[in-house]
């Protein structure tokens, strides 16, 4: 019984060996041509690695504090709702990852000067004057200066821990890290206005729901005095008794909602004029010691290996026209 044959191997898997086994046998039988073609795609990698600019990273990490308490207790609560308050309104992680990308904080970062080295100079200068932006319309200004910074600044929010991390690259290190700072600073600033604006709304709101307890907890003692001063003996009458007890029950609850009003409408204007920072920073913005940008080294080996395809596309290539050639004459002949 004769053994099975073995498969023969798949045409493509095939051809790929033959490719790999040729390459092979190229570089081992290298001319000085081929050594020149590898030189120079390593050349022109070290130029391509050098002229691109070096880039730095900057990192944050921070936690936005909620509130502690509802802005809105219990017993208004349903009413608020009514007229599109809410005492829970805080924002996710996500929300502050996505704000510190957003248009206003950028513009506020690119609002501030940054101290860089020129020449051996210290100066001062824009942004738009550190990426070398020149145009006489100032809206393409900004324009440009918000895509060129928008391309650099990148934000992610882990929801397990509630941590937004904030990268910021640039050409330097230490603007890397000062516009980190500005971007942290105008995201509190921006955080701290929207809570003050909140406070505002729920200040108004509460003014008026003062007015509105103050009236019914007058009504309710006017009507609980003058059935006092008409009815000064009610202990031999049930009926008079129940009445009482309910007009001070009415009287109480009244009241209870007048001081819980008040509390909150005072709680809610100290809100208003409080500027307390709301971001937690928990590792601020450094001057990164190591670049991020270009992976020269790869750039490098990329170019080898692009000039190795090329020897190997160049013998492809011949032995394709030399198969041609051949069949060319054989039908000649």
């Amino acid at each position: 019984m004769t053994p099975p044959s073995e498969s023969p191997a798949p045409p493509l898997l095939d051809s790929g060996l033959e490719w790999l086994g040729r390459l092979v046998a190229r570089v081992r039988r290298a001319t000085r041509r081929d050594v020149s073609v590898l030189v120079v795609g390593a050349g022109v990698g070290v130029g391509v690695a050098l002229a691109l600019p070096s880039q730095y990273t900057s990192s944050a990490t921070f936690i936005a504090q909620g509130s502690g308490t509802p802005l809105i207790p219990s017993a208004l609560a349903g009413l608020a709702a009514t007229v599109g308050f809410s005492g829970t309104r805080d924002f996710s992680p996500q929300f502050y990852a996505d704000l510190a990308m957003s248009r206003p904080v950028l513009l506020a970062a690119l609002d501030s000067q940054y101290v860089v080295m020129r020449d051996g100079r210290t100066i001062t200068e824009s942004y738009a004057q550190i990426e070398k932006i020149s145009q006489t319309d100032s809206a393409k200004v900004i324009d440009l200066e918000l895509q060129a910074l928008g391309k650099r600044v990148s934000a992610h929010a882990d929801v397990r821990t509630n941590i937004i991390s904030l990268y910021v690259t640039a050409r330097m290190p230490t603007l890397s890290r000062d516009i980190a700072s500005n971007i942290l600073g105008a995201l509190n600033a921006l955080n701290v206005r929207f809570r003050q604006e909140q406070s505002r709304e729920l200040a108004l709101f509460y003014e008026s729901r003062v007015a509105t307890a103050q009236a019914a907890l007058d009504s309710a003692e006017t009507a609980l005095r003058v059935f006092s001063e008409r009815n000064r003996a009610i202990q031999n009458s049930p009926l008079l008794t129940m009445e009482e007890t309910r007009l001070t029950r009415l009287a109480d609850a009244k009241r209870t909602l007048y001081t819980s009003v008040a509390q909150q409408y005072e709680e809610t204007r100290a809100q208003e004029a409080r500027d307390v920072p709301v971001l937690t920073i928990l590792s601020a913005p450094t001057v990164p010691v190591k670049k991020s940008a270009p992976p020269r080294r790869l750039i490098v080996v990329l170019g080898i290996v692009a000039a190795i395809l090329l020897l190997a596309l160049e013998t492809r290539l011949r032995e394709v026209w030399t198969i041609v050639v051949r069949t060319s004459s054989t039908a000649k002949h």
